[in-house]
Parts: C-alpha cells; sequence; structure tokens
C-alpha cells in the first residue's frame, strides 16, 4: 500500500510512518468529522501523537486530532494503533450562547470561536436570525443556517472543508468498471417520520401539520407532537418541512466497491456503468490485500435530490 502517515506531538515533533498494516477511512455526507483508524510498524516507540495527517498515493485524505492511540511492543517490533476525528469533529463539541442572534452569516457563526485547521467560504449571505436551544451542538445552528439559506445541508470536504451549497462541477471521476467488487442497492427508513403536528404560539395543536409522503408510501406510521419551533416562528411550514427532510435522509441509496482508490470526495460527481451520481458516503479500506474503496450514492431531499 502507498500509504502514508505523519504525526505531530503537542510540540510539533514530527514522526512520518510509510509501513501500514491496517486502516479504515471513513467520511458521510451527514457526519460533521471523518473518522480514521490505522495500524502502523514503528522503529521506535511513539508516545503522545496528537495530530494525524494521512494520505494514500501522495493525495491528503485526513487531518485530525488523534483521540486514542497506543504503541504496542510484540514479537520485537513495535506496532501504533490510533484513532483520529478530522478537526471538523469540533463542531459538535462547542455550544453557541441560547437564545435568538440575528443578522447571521456563516463566518460570524464560525469566528465565535478560534476552530484550528478548519475551512469555509466566508461570503456566504446573511440570514435575519437563528434560534440556538439550550445545550445545542455549534453544528446544530450551522444546519439551521444552511436550511435557511438554500433548504440544504451541510456537509464536509477533505481536509477539514465546511461546504453548505452542493457541488455542481458536470464532469464525472470514472470508477473502474475491471476492478467492481460489489454493486447493491438498499436504503433506510428507521428514522423516517409520517407526520408532524406542530402547536402555535398558544400552545394548541391543529394549526399546523404535514405528513410525509414517502412514508404514506411504505406504510409507516410515525406521528410526532412538537411545540413551536423558534427556529421558524416566521416561516412554521419550514419547521415541518425540515423534519420530515431529515427523517427521509438515506432512504434510498446504491453502493459500488473496487480495488484501489480514485480520488473521490463527498458530493463529487461519479460514473460507473448504468450510475451516474455524487457520492454521499466514502469508506476505504487497507491492509495486507491492498486498498478497497466503498463508495455509497445517497437519493433522498439532500443528496443526489429526488
Amino acid at each position: 500500500m502507498n500509504v502514508t502517515c505523519i504525526l505531530y506531538d503537542p510540540d510539533g515533533r514530527r514522526t512520518e510512518l510509510t509501513r501500514c498494516l491496517r486502516f479504515t477511512l471513513l467520511r458521510d455526507r451527514y457526519q460533521a468529522y471523518a473518522q480514521l483508524h490505522a495500524q502502523f510498524l514503528t522503529d521506535a516507540p511513539v508516545s503522545a501523537p496528537s495530530e494525524a495527517v494521512f494520505s494514500i498515493g501522495g493525495q491528503l485524505l485526513h487531518d485530525g486530532c488523534i483521540e486514542h492511540a497506543e504503541c504496542v511492543r510484540s514479537s520485537g517490533r513495535y506496532v501504533l494503533k490510533f484513532s483520529s476525528r478530522s478537526y471538523t469533529a469540533v463542531l459538535t463539541k462547542n455550544q453557541l450562547v441560547p437564545g435568538l442572534h440575528y443578522a447571521v452569516t456563516l463566518q460570524s457563526l464560525m469566528e465565535t470561536y478560534a476552530l484550528p485547521k478548519i475551512t469555509y467560504d466566508n461570503t456566504m449571505p446573511e440570514i435575519t436570525y437563528i434560534y440556538v436551544r439550550e445545550n445545542a451542538a455549534m453544528w446544530d445552528s450551522i444546519m439551521a443556517y444552511n436550511y435557511k439559506l438554500c433548504y440544504g445541508f451541510p456537509y464536509i470536504r477533505v481536509p477539514n472543508l465546511l461546504c453548505m451549497m452542493p457541488q455542481t462541477g458536470t464532469d464525472a471521476i470514472p470508477l473502474p468498471a475491471d476492478r467492481l467488487l460489489t454493486d447493491s442497492t438498499g436504503g433506510d427508513c428507521s428514522e423516517m417520520i409520517s407526520r408532524i403536528d406542530m402547536a402555535n404560539a398558544a400552545g394548541d395543536y391543529g394549526t399546523f401539520t404535514m405528513t410525509n409522503p414517502e412514508a404514506v408510501r411504505r406504510n409507516i406510521v410515525r406521528t410526532r407532537q412538537i411545540l413551536l419551533d423558534k427556529q421558524y416562528v416566521h416561516a412554521p411550514e419550514d419547521a415541518l418541512r425540515w423534519r420530515i427532510a431529515l427523517s427521509n435522509r438515506r432512504m434510498v441509496s446504491r453502493t459500488v466497491s473496487y480495488h484501489g482508490y480514485c480520488g473521490e470526495d463527498i458530493e463529487d460527481l461519479c460514473a460507473v456503468g448504468d450510475l451516474r451520481a455524487r457520492v454521499s458516503r466514502i469508506r476505504i479500506t487497507g491492509d495486507r490485500n491492498g486498498i478497497r474503496t466503498e463508495d455509497t450514492f445517497y437519493f433522498d431531499p439532500f443528496c443526489n435530490t429526488v
């Protein structure tokens, strides 16, 4: 495997690893961070690394904090085992001040804290307000901003790029038909909601209600009763539409796997056989048998829109 990982300790000391035993790298359109698990042979003990920069064939695929690391000596050799999440994981750990925030931009949200290594488009337009619930993660506010901006859902591209708008390129990355291992279809309806009833400002129900046609088609009955959502007090229908869209994520999917890796990223347009769609989930694994990539394409309200 042509795999490299550069580790840094808290003092900036650098260790380069090239003898990879195995790794798993996962990125998902609906996950705020990438996750890497890896094992490398080393010539000497490696203690307390804090950052992992991971590449395949010279292409950067991951840059993140190391959450757990263990260097084990066995049969006269050292094996470093570690797990890492990309720096965007901090978006799920920090919280904004609760209450109404007016004249909000992505930049104003992101500048609340000094967040290392995360990049974004600082020219994204202003929206009127967001409402921050008590104990809500910063990622929740970013999701609310994105939905109010364009009815979209935020996502992360390599290495720590926060994106609001869908990719628009029309040149597809060809996936290798001659190295295809599996091609499957599926879907996830486990979180699908059939109807939302929301109370009005007086606390009375019956004013705001919305049915999910995708749930009706599948004979799913899951009704939610919620109080007035202050996030959408000026557009209450959006509160219902948002929850139904969230519940329909991953409702239809197609997954292909192949030997190797072709350089695709989340939201890149890919093509193989009769499939031409934007990738929503990437799982890359490697071991003594080489590298294998599994690409999943969601078809739902936010991905490959249906």
